[in-house]
């Protein structure tokens, strides 16, 4: 057996005790709910098995809250978009920002890192590569044993008295499940889907994807290709193409120039991520605005990637306005003229908008969002941002009108949706820890008061004596 893999067992051995100091996982203390028919109940179902979700799962456990399931629509060890659909070649956060360790320091990626490769080669690695921060987290899963049912996609939820009734499908096969909570740990595309500006509606999707699309790109060896955006998607996904042999890539900018600044990237620190919910909302409202309005650049390692491939050209101030299929060639139209190529990538993000979100059909219009609570200043008006959900501080929806759909408290989001109001404390590596403990905290505290007076029940009947009566002697 070598050194590294000794190591590695060290770890995992470490690891295991610390869980044996922690008196991980606690005892189940909740008490148990059954449904109409005294069918199961469950009382967290966390819809997504990705980084978020496990961080959430781990929280859970260690406060014994140990009723719960992960349900996720990928397959085993595909959790979350690494080796799916995100295509750049490192992570953007810095080796040293410490992943979902939830308070133990053997957790983190660093400590995992070391193990498998010894404290040389982590002084002399770059940024992560994202294969790599993919097999990390399946190591994590492994060492923790966090149950994750694949395959899995949720289809609805709708309020069933004082629980929710989930629906599912599994293959061919559909299911129902009671829950007292749920949470919805789905990544980026999670309010509404990806964003598909007017001018490619008509396109047939055979001659256009996406980036958070699963994009065949080794079909498009000897294509053009044209790719709207200039974001880290975008850029990344130019260069895969013409890595997997494209002969053309043209990007299309609406910039007159390349965003340079990732303002995001001055908040990762304590007081951000732990006091932005309880900022005022014109607070919140104007750091997003500005932060999205500068647009976030891609990352540099990305940029040197494209320019090293040659074959790609930048194209700024140059906003679609028409897209046509002309003899079966995607013709795009700008204000500097015309673009054709054999297939067109869509680097347009993420739409924020609760009415196409499916799980969400049956309320939409219950849901409060930031354009029902808050009208900013005209100078910094933003629709998209006024349809974010506005959130409370449990990460749960709340009612645009008070009393008509209670429920919708059930329903904690742990997703992209939650950065208007929580800042990224379940979408992004920096923030997770934060938002997997106040999320934790937040199902624990509600636990317990829904069932206060089965718990002063059991106080009032507690007769468990310290003493038995034989250590002392009665003199009288």
């Amino acid at each position: 057996m070598d050194g590294f893999t000794d190591r590695l067992q060290q770890l995992e051995s470490d690891i295991i005790r610390d869980f044996d100091y922690l008196n991980y996982p606690a005892e189940n203390w909740v008490k148990a709910a059954k449904g109409p028919t005294g069918e199961p109940v469950l009382d967290v179902a966390i819809i997504g098995g990705g980084m978020c979700g496990m961080a959430a799962a781990v929280g859970l456990r260690r406060e014994g809250v140990l009723n719960f399931r992960i349900f996720e629509r990928q397959d085993k060890g595909f959790e979350g978009p690494w080796v799916t659909t995100a295509r750049m070649e490192t992570l953007r956060s810095p080796k040293h920002l410490t992943g979902p360790h939830m308070g133990l320091p053997n957790l983190t990626f660093q400590a995992w890192y070391q193990a498998k490769w010894g404290w040389e080669s982590w002084q002399a690695l770059g940024n992560i590569p994202r294969e790599m921060w993919m097999e990390y987290l399946r190591w994590y899963r492994k060492i923790l044993d966090i149950p994750t049912e694949n395959n899995v996609e949720l289809l609805g939820i709708e309020p069933a008295g004082d629980l929710l009734k989930l629906y599912f499908r599994q293959g061919n096969t559909e299911f129902q499940q009671l829950t007292r909570r749920i949470v919805l740990a789905t990544g980026r595309a999670a309010f509404g889907g990806t964003r598909l500006p007017a001018a490619f509606a008509g396109l047939p999707k055979s001659v256009r994807a996406h980036t958070e699309d699963d994009i065949d790109f080794t079909a498009l060896k000897g294509k053009k290709v044209i790719v709207i955006g200039g974001a880290a998607s975008a850029v990344d996904s130019a260069a895969t193409a013409l890595e997997a042999g494209a002969d053309e890539v043209n990007l299309l900018l609406r910039a007159a120039e390349m965003p340079r600044l990732n303002k995001f990237k001055s908040t990762v620190y304590s007081g951000f991520l732990q006091g932005f919910f309880s900022a005022d909302d014109e607070t919140r409202w104007r750091f997003l605005q500005h932060g999205f309005g500068c647009k976030v650049a891609a990352p540099r390692g990305s940029m040197l990637r494209l320019k090293a491939l040659k074959k790609a050209h930048i194209h700024f101030g140059s906003p679609a306005q028409e897209a046509t299929v002309q003899d079966n060639k995607v013709v795009v139209t700008t204000p500097k003229g015309s673009l054709s190529a054999d297939f067109l990538i869509l680097g347009t993000g993420y739409a924020i908008n609760i009415g196409d979100q499916p799980e969400f059909s049956s309320f939409a219009d219950k849901v409060k969002l930031w354009q029902d609570q808050y009208s900013p200043p005209e100078e910094i008006a933003d629709p998209e941002l006024g349809r974010f959900p506005y959130l409370g501080g449990n990460f749960e929806l709340l009612e645009k009108k008070p009393g008509e759909a209670p429920y919708l408290s059930r329903i904690h989001l742990f997703n992209a949706a939650t950065t208007m109001s929580h800042a990224a404390l379940s979408s992004d590596i920096p923030g997770v820890n934060v938002g997997a403990n106040r999320l934790t905290a937040a199902l624990v505290r509600s636990f317990f008061v829904e069932d206060s007076q089965k718990h002063l029940e059991d106080f009032y009947a507690y007769n468990d004596p310290e003493l038995l009566g034989d250590e002392w002697t009665n003199e009288d």
